[in-house]
């Protein structure tokens, strides 16, 4: 296995990890979708200064549209993904959407002729067994619709993690990252314009979490970069860890029980994908 591309699936779980957790607690100050278009608008800035630096050269269009694709895909993993952490609880939410937002990519690597080891498809089935348990712990239509936000968040993340993936291929890595947030930004803007209360903005979480969330796409593609997409997707999926400690000792969030199952569930699908998948490189 590439040594590059764990050390950066790691650190991309922890930038994503603790990128979500600011943009939680600044949505349940300002609205998602604010603080969407706020942290993505920062990212945004960043990566056109690095781009100014690199000078990578331009993508052919295939992968300027691929990157605008995963930049929609995106934008609404990541503002249900805030929603409904802000409505429920933050260690079940993010636990659900990273779990489950890998079974696209294992799917989409199935199609092209990778296969799944027993050890990953133990692990989609403890992300199940993580959604049966869950829906248990979830109590009244608040809990119901954190869930169902949790679900949106991993279906778009995973499209997300294999549109990059193409987008990367099909061009410069740094500019799919540009054009998936150049996306995800506008899209995000133009939706919460009328939404902002400046009072209420809360700008230094905000930047925060935009600045760890391109961290996070950063170290992602470099890790997809160096190993098959399944597995970079794998790795940096353990970002509900961060996210569900962060919440634990600085917030002080306590989980049921069968919350507290569907977390160790969740956690243990995304351990087996990660240890089960193919370990060449990705062509």
């Amino acid at each position: 296995m590439p040594s590059a591309g764990v050390p950066a699936g790691i650190l991309s779980a922890l930038s994503f990890g603790a990128g979500d957790f600011a943009g939680a607690v600044a949505a349940r100050r300002a609205g998602a979708l604010v603080v969407v278009a706020g942290a993505h608008g920062i990212g945004l800035v960043a990566l056109l200064v690095a781009t100014l630096i690199i000078r990578p050269p331009l993508p052919d269009p295939e992968g300027i549209l691929l990157g605008l694709a995963a930049g929609v895909a995106g934008a609404v993993g990541l503002a249900a993904l805030y929603r409904g952490m802000s409505l429920g609880s933050m260690g079940l939410v993010t636990a659900l959407s990273g779990a489950g937002s890998l079974a696209i990519p294992l799917v989409v690597a199935a199609l092209l002729g990778a296969e799944a080891t027993i050890t990953q498809l133990i692990g989609v089935g403890c992300a199940a067994a993580a959604a049966v348990a869950a829906s248990g712990a979830s109590r009244g239509d608040l809990g119901r619709l954190a869930l169902l936000l949790a679900g949106l968040a991993a279906v778009s993340f995973g499209t997300w993690y294999v549109l990059i993936d193409f987008a990367a291929r099909a061009g410069d890595p740094l500019w799919a990252i540009v054009f998936s947030r150049a996306a995800s930004a506008g899209l995000t803007a133009i939706v919460a314009v009328r939404r902002v209360g400046r009072g209420r903005f809360p700008v230094r979480i905000v930047a925060a979490a935009g600045l760890l969330d391109v961290g996070g796409n950063a170290l992602y593609v470099i890790a997809r970069d160096s190993m098959p997409v399944s597995l970079a997707a794998a790795l940096t999926g353990m970002y509900p860890v961060v996210t569900m400690l962060l919440a634990r000792f600085v917030l002080g969030e306590h989980l049921p029980r069968l919350g507290q199952l569907s977390v160790a569930l969740a956690l243990l699908g995304v351990l087996l994908i990660s240890i089960g998948g193919p370990t060449e490189t990705a062509p």
